[in-house]
């Protein structure tokens, strides 16, 4: 049953003849939840299909029509649920380090009565090598906090930083090895504000973390001394007082310049029902010299968005919203709906939107651009359909100039259901 899945669903590209993806990179890694559906998140059924281990998988451009042997996977246990930031790649494109931040459930769990109680936790980051996109291989896992929300990795692959529930491991950041394996743990700043962190994010520069604190409903900045001689890290300070955006921020980016950090706020859990409330994305500028942070503008955005993407030149942002498209379709008309917003970023600072683009899909949990950002590549977790189950990629056109905007590509690609996590291997 598996390998026929497989077989029929693992790769099918539609296209016609003389018609390929295109899409300027390398390859794309991604993820896959196995053990869930999009409509767990309501209901708490599980609804397994013959899909059993979590994976990360990865494939090579350019595509061949109808070739599933060009999809390659390996064990990597992950979960959609905070899956806006669980994977870092080395800025080498070597490692993959994976985060949990939900745990796999038992082989015969067919229910979850409370999704926020009764999941498995999270507690491990998996180390796989993907230099050979054509054999990712899983190396090891080691140990973080309970139900960890974010990872990042720092400009020259010596630091990793994880945020996590756990009081006292809220943020960890791990000295790696020349092999990229933990040695050494710095934790965070003393007397660092209470409060769920829900993000920690490396600034370009090394110096700096930007972290998100849930609870508190503000953005703040920390600084890393080092050693001189040797440069290794000695501990950890916040630098400044947070910025308060107010609602639910949950995920951010600096812009490729380091100029601005983006926030997105998703203004209301997923799974109310009763509100309409849309997300909203924010801009602030940490000043490194005064300590004196700013909020500079905000847009509003799709209802429930997951996570977003910048555009290479800094100057456009993508926002996948899940809207209401996990939930039941027995019960809800506008399952199975879902959009992409697309935004403007000035050099100033200021931000509108520009074009609410719909997806048909379920779920869609990333969104990229490709080397150029001409080209983008989104994922749909699952797909509104009846019989099989199954999710795939999808590729689309990208031209701020045109009239379309966002204009579909012909191709896609079928995966087993349960994908997230987009990343792009940009270098040949």
């Amino acid at each position: 049953m598996k390998k026929c899945f497989l077989l029929i669903f693992v790769l099918f590209i539609e296209s016609s003849f003389a018609q390929n993806i295109t899409f300027d990179a390398k390859g794309l890694v991604f993820l896959s939840d196995a053990d869930m559906s999009a409509f767990t998140l309501i209901d708490g059924k599980l609804r397994k299909t013959g899909e059993t281990t979590d994976q990360l998988s990865s494939l090579t451009f350019p595509l061949s029509y109808g070739n599933p042997a060009q999809i390659k996977s390996d064990k990597a246990s992950n979960s959609v649920l905070n899956s806006k930031r669980n994977i870092a790649i080395s800025s080498n494109q070597k490692l993959a380090y994976i985060l949990e931040t939900k745990g796999e459930t038992k082989f015969n769990e067919t229910d979850i009565p409370d999704m926020q109680q009764d999941f498995p936790m999270g507690k491990y980051v998996t180390v796989v090598d993907i230099e050979n996109l054509n054999q990712p291989e899983s190396q090891y896992r080691f140990p973080v906090g309970e139900n960890p929300s974010s990872i990042s990795i720092s400009p020259k692959n010596k630091y990793l930083a994880v945020s996590c529930d756990q009081y006292g491991k809220e943020i960890q950041v791990f000295e790696l090895d020349n092999s990229g394996k933990p040695q050494r743990i710095i934790k965070k700043p003393n007397n660092f504000e209470p409060g769920r962190i829900v993000d920690v994010v490396w600034h370009s520069s090394g110096d700096y973390l930007a972290y998100i604190n849930e609870d508190e409903a503000q953005v703040g900045l920390i600084r890393v001394l080092r050693d001189g001689p040797t440069q290794q890290i000695i501990r950890l300070e916040t630098m400044g007082d947070p910025v308060k955006i107010g609602g639910k921020p949950t995920m951010g980016k600096f812009t490729p310049d380091g100029k601005y950090f983006l926030v997105l706020d998703k203004r209301k859990e997923l799974t109310d029902q009763d509100s309409r409330e849309k997300g909203e994305l924010f801009v602030i500028k940490f000043n490194m010299d005064t300590q004196n942070h700013f909020l500079l503008s905000k847009a509003s955005v799709g209802e429930n968005p997951l996570g977003f993407e910048v555009h290479p030149e800094g100057n456009y942002i993508l926002v996948n919203n899940l809207k209401r498209s996990f939930y039941p379709p027995e019960k809800f008309a506008d399952s199975g709906e879902s959009s992409l917003s697309v935004l403007y970023l000035d050099h100033d600072g200021s931000i509108a939107n520009k074009l609410e683009f719909p997806i048909d899909g379920i779920l869609p949990a990333s969104v990229v651009f490709d080397k150029t950002g001409r080209n983008i590549a989104f994922s749909v977790y699952q797909y509104l359909t009846f019989g099989f189950s199954f999710g795939g990629i999808e590729f689309l056109k990208f031209n701020p100039q045109s009239k379309k905007m966002v204009e579909y590509q012909k191709g896609k690609i079928y995966v087993p259901r349960g994908i997230n996590s987009l990343r792009v291997i940009k270098e040949y």
